[in-house]
């Protein structure tokens, strides 16, 4: 059997579950509800849990997409990459728990490829050896850094590398071009927001180098070259590498990232949508799953707009592009 083939089990029921999505209508309700109840009995109609706040259930659904995708792939660990997200998440906390000496395991997540707390232990410890060597090293050249400048933003920008550079190796391990894809395109998004940002509020060039990433389509150096030049002749420079919109977008908000932010989100749903129709291989299961990511995400916006009473115009201008 071919590997491709071996997802078709899981595709099927993938075709199934989507069913169940978030779509265009079903947030038009959440909108239209006139309390966060009324927005919360859509999902549930969805499928959501019906017990517990809303961060809960929100919590609950974003450990079943992992589980069940775990479930019903043939190769279950390819999900680790995306997993990792929130073990790096975890080490950002405990780091910054460590340094400033408060204990912060209520700004814990689940659904690392690691439990939290013995994550925790770990890191207390410096038993580092279980984790993959890119975190490892990123924890004590984060501790090495913040000793030196005291500035936690350091911490966010090495473990935060370290997250990227861990899954573009993953990704070229396991041989798919949707990961490599994926890899390549989160780097390039990151290092545009990085650009972005840090030269729209005119911080330092040393700032850009520590943070950028290499491993995109877009080289670092291209980025360095352009800091002390017009944002606008850069960003018109890079539209060929396929984030024209991105680019548009920036070009427009000059260096307000808000928008630019919600437009990377939308980038990477429609870059996975195009696998959504395939018969086999996982291309159809991470595209639910960013799919599923993204519904979450837009509940939340929702839900948050409804208990603080903002305008429905307003928080519709801030949902992401549906999946389905």
């Amino acid at each position: 059997m071919l590997p491709e083939t071996r997802y078709a089990y899981a595709v099927a029921r993938v075709r199934v579950a989507e069913l169940n999505m978030l779509n265009r209508a079903r947030l038009e309700r959440m909108l239209e509800s006139d309390t966060v109840d009324g927005a919360l009995r859509v999902l549930h109609e969805a499928g959501y849990s019906e017990s517990g706040d809303y961060e809960e259930i929100l919590a609950r659904e974003t450990a079943f997409i992992y589980s069940y995708l775990r479930e019903i792939s043939p190769e279950p660990a390819m999900f680790d990459l995306f997993s990792y997200r929130y073990d790096s998440h975890n080490i950002k906390v405990l780091l910054k728990a460590e340094f400033s000496g408060l204990e912060e395991t209520s700004m814990l997540v689940d659904n690392g490829v690691f439990d939290k707390n013995n994550l925790s232990i770990m890191i207390r410890d410096r038993e580092l050896g279980k984790l993959p060597r890119e975190f490892s090293d990123a924890i004590h050249g984060a501790v090495d850094a913040f000793s030196r400048t005291r500035d936690p933003q350091v911490i966010d920008i090495l473990i935060d590398r370290a997250y990227y550079i861990l899954f573009s190796r993953l990704a070229k391990e396991a041989g798919c071009e949707l990961l490599e894809e994926l890899a390549a395109a989160t780097i390039d998004i990151s290092n545009l927001n990085s650009f972005i940002r840090i030269k729209g509020r005119m911080e330092d060039l040393d700032l850009l180098s520590r943070i950028l990433i290499s491993g995109g389509k877009i080289p670092v150096r291209r980025y360095l070259d352009a800091f002390g030049a017009d944002i606008d002749a850069f960003l018109n420079e890079v539209k060929g590498h396929g984030y024209n919109t991105l680019v548009e977008i920036a070009i427009e908000n000059k260096g307000r990232v808000t928008e630019f932010e919600k437009a990377c989100d939308n980038f990477i749903i429609k870059m996975v949508g195009k696998f959504r129709y395939k018969a086999f291989g996982i291309g159809p299961l991470v595209g639910y799953m960013l799919g599923k990511e993204t519904d979450i995400k837009n509940a939340r916006i929702i839900l948050v707009g409804k208990t603080n009473r903002i305008n429905n115009d307003i928080i519709r201008e801030r949902l992401r592009d549906s999946y389905v």
